[in-house]
């Protein structure tokens, strides 16, 4: 059988034609000698039935485009691949896109959409446009943002607020009519008015927000999230509010959370807990890190149950996570890299900490299993 030349300089034929050969070929480079020693403990695993082809496929695909990862690694993953290919398997290494195994590649289709307060729905695309807001602001959108800017118009009577709704897989960022600066995570809401008035500044948080506002001591700064109110002069913090607790973490300045009758301050490093069930508030010091990174672009978990890695996960990139054992949600894994484009590559880096995750994936569902 005669493999298709790559552009590696490796001769798969007379790798391949050496296996079952005591003797080692005099005109074998270094790299064949290499590949041919992990081909054959590859052969012993496959003789064993212990070589996982669907795993092998995903992993390869992933390293194959990789440029900074080790060469030597690649090559063991595609020689495993060409020995399925010689005991029947078809040439799956060298047609992936006839290759029935789905890879988490699907990029989420959501768009961000604005409604303004006289009753206008917009979806925003990428390409830069300028909105006028109600004469009350002008709004300059672009691909992953929205800059207000106050007309001086604003009404003395009512407090007209648009709605700003983050989808799935979209972190978005928003400079409002008095400077202060917000990023939206993914499947997050915020409700605000287009140019504040009044003796505060007041907006409305579902899912999760960073803000840096802009100092203003005669005009407090609110953040209404469910029962739970923030309320800041001039600070960073971050707010999540996306199941059954409102964290606020503190980066810098100071801020003041209420809770019903309860309330405290925070020092920058410590971090408000509102059970929204009973309504209990806690406080406790923390490494902000794990809670501002995301603004930065980055994945970051330290020691984190792949339970709640996965519910990150899934409002990044819009998949679904199903366990095959409710105990493979409390493993724990620690990552820290920039975002990836793609889920595939985050699946990869995890398989990186636990060799024996596997990744099924069936359209927008991923179901995690170990073997």
């Amino acid at each position: 059988m005669q493999l298709p030349a790559d552009d590696t300089g490796m001769d798969w034929n007379k790798i391949l034609e050496s296996l079952d050969e005591a003797k080692i070929p005099e005109d074998m480079t270094k790299e064949e000698f290499f590949a041919m020693s992990d081909a054959r403990a590859a052969q012993a695993l496959l003789a064993a039935q212990d070589f996982d082809e669907s795993a092998g496929w995903q992993e390869f695909t992933y390293l194959r485009g990789q440029r900074r990862l080790r060469h030597r690694r690649i090559i063991r993953l595609a020689v495993a691949a060409s020995l399925v290919l010689a005991l029947g398997a078809g040439l799956w290494i060298f047609t992936p896109r006839n290759h029935s195994i789905q890879t988490a590649d699907v990029l989420p289709a959501g768009k961000v959409r604005l409604r303004t307060s006289d009753g206008r729905s917009i979806e925003l695309e990428k390409q830069a446009r300028s909105i006028q807001d109600n004469d009350i602001a002008k709004i300059n959108a672009g691909g992953d943002s929205l800059v207000y800017t106050a007309t001086g118009k604003a009404k003395q009577h009512g407090i007209p607020r648009d709605t700003l709704d983050i989808p799935r897989g979209t972190p978005f960022q928003l400079l409002l009519a008095d400077g202060t600066r917000v990023w939206l995570n993914a499947e997050s809401r915020l409700i605000y008015p287009a140019a504040f008035q009044g003796l505060t500044r007041e907006v409305f948080l579902e899912g999760e927000g960073y803000f840096d506002v802009a100092p203003d001591p005669s005009h407090p700064f609110l953040v209404h999230t469910g029962n739970t109110t923030t309320k800041v002069l001039g600070t960073a913090f971050n707010i999540r509010a996306y199941d059954a607790s409102v964290v606020t973490t503190l980066r810098s300045g100071k801020v003041q959370v209420t809770a019903g009758s309860a309330s405290l301050l925070l020092q920058p490093d410590e971090q408000a807990i509102v059970h929204t069930r009973n309504g209990d508030l806690q406080k406790r010091t923390v490494d902000s890190r794990d809670y501002f990174a995301w603004i930065q672009g980055d994945l970051y978990f330290d020691g984190a149950t792949l339970g709640s890695i996965t519910e990150t996960l899934s409002r990044y990139y819009d998949y679904r996570f199903v366990f095959d054992d409710a105990a493979i949600a409390a493993l724990r894994f620690t990552l820290d890299i920039p975002r990836p484009e793609r889920l595939q590559d985050v699946l990869a880096q995890l398989n990186k900490s636990r060799e024996d995750l596997r990744f099924q994936v069936d359209n927008k569902t991923i179901t995690i299993s170990i073997h």
